[in-house]
């Protein structure tokens, strides 16, 4: 049995806003096993990036944990101080954020970058630390290293800062890398660069990956398994062959729709899935995913589903649908067929 590395059970985070509280996550649970990579799917405002910034407990005032638990190697991160957090941030767990050129420092070169979270957790002189920076700008594939490394961030291409940003977070050789939409920013080239560079170092040194993304299609090739959220809830999870070839929520049916299909001959147009995300705010009582469902019933909206799960136990799903005693609907069955990506 794989071993389990981080173990996120009944998770709630909300925002204390002069609104009110914003409930962003409503009870999130799911693992990540030891050298696995995993994907976080869902359209903006589904809670993906608050989940991984309670995990790392980076959460800005008004954002609060207000419950659950957060296990890592044994112990729970939602009762550790920001002191205890600040050994785990970047030496057990790192992250990479969307955005490197607001991430990366300007007036600090990219070796001084490096350096300064090995010097700090790895207890390594400015000498040695310096080399392990060379080290790392090779294994990311920096041309010139030895060059570059002198250089400030505004001196790197897009692709190159976020692979400047990959070698600080795995700088210090953690075990799980939080990756928060790392190649939004990036043409579709660099994209492909840097997922498969993502990919071989999760191979190569066995980092636990958690890839947080909107878009389906980036998870395809590098994730064994996917968690979609939406309203703050985990929708459905299972692995990446259930989710694409046999998905059983219609919100996973409606995003892998709206993919578009290069590899057909005829013209189609992309499925948007309409309407808008629920308000967190005020919380629906039902299925957060009511108001925007094609095969919504009137229990939908009284009362949020339980997960159902498939004879293998591995593949789980909240949603009415999948009740014994759901109505049988023949579109909806069709769909639990799947989507080939770029079929």
């Amino acid at each position: 049995m794989a071993e389990k590395l981080l173990e996120v059970k009944d998770l709630r985070t909300s925002f204390f806003t002069h609104l009110g509280e914003v409930k962003a996550i409503r009870g999130v649970s799911f693992d990540v096993e030891k050298g696995e990579a995993i994907g976080i799917v869902g359209e903006s405002g589904s809670g993906k990036s608050v989940t991984s910034l309670s995990i790392m407990k980076l959460l800005l005032y008004p954002g609060k944990i207000v419950g659950g638990e957060v296990w890592f190697k044994g112990e729970n991160l939602a009762n550790k101080s920001n002191k205890e957090m600040m050994n785990v941030r970047g030496n057990e767990i790192a992250m990479i954020f969307q955005d490197p050129m607001t991430s990366l420092n300007p007036v600090y070169t990219i070796g001084n970058q490096i350096s300064e979270a090995i010097i700090k957790h790895q207890k390594l002189s400015k000498k040695d630390a310096h080399e392990k920076a060379l080290e790392m700008l090779r294994l990311v594939n920096i041309p010139d290293p030895e060059k570059r490394i002198n250089n400030f961030p505004h001196e790197f291409s897009g692709g190159m800062r976020q692979r400047a940003m990959i070698a600080i977070a795995l700088s210090c050789e953690p075990d799980l890398l939080i990756a928060d939409e790392p190649t939004t920013a990036l043409d579709v080239t660099i994209q492909a660069q840097i997922l498969k560079l993502m990919k071989d170092l999760n191979k190569k040194l066995d980092t636990s990956t958690m890839l947080i993304t909107h878009d389906l299609g980036v998870v395809a090739d590098v994730c064994s398994r996917v968690v979609v959220m939406y309203g703050g809830l985990i929708m459905e999870k299972g692995s990446s062959r259930d989710i694409y070839y046999s998905p059983m929520h219609p919100y996973t049916m409606g995003l892998l729709k709206s993919i578009p299909k290069i590899a057909s001959d005829e013209k189609q147009r992309l499925i948007p899935i309409t309407g808008t995300p629920p308000d967190l705010l005020n919380p629906p009582t039902g299925c957060p995913f009511y108001a925007r469902c094609d095969f919504a019933m009137k229990v939908c909206n009284q009362e949020q589903p339980p997960y159902f799960k498939s004879e293998n136990g591995k593949h789980e799903a909240m949603c009415w649908l999948l009740h014994p005693d759901a109505p049988k609907n023949e579109v909806y069955d069709s769909l639990k067929g799947g989507v080939r990506i770029g079929k």
